[in-house]
């Protein structure tokens, strides 16, 4: 069988990665407005990738704890 990452979720929990991903984007621009442009444009985007890393991660987590033992 073809087992799909959180398919055992609603629609709802997918929505955790974006809202991860916006947090560290507004944390990434927060942290480096004093410094120059270069570091203003690749820190905050890193920082959304790995928000959005760190969101796919939770919601691997929680469907591993809901998912049903077999």
């Amino acid at each position: 069988m073809d087992e799909k990452f959180a398919e055992n979720l609603p629609w709802p929990f997918h929505i955790i990665p974006i809202i991860f991903g916006l947090f560290g984007l507004i944390l990434g621009v927060r942290l480096v407005e004093q410094f120059g442009p270069l570091a203003r444009t690749i820190f905050p985007s890193i920082c959304m990738v790995i928000g959005g890393f760190g969101g796919l991660l939770l919601i691997g987590y929680i469907s591993d704890n809901l998912r049903p033992s077999s």
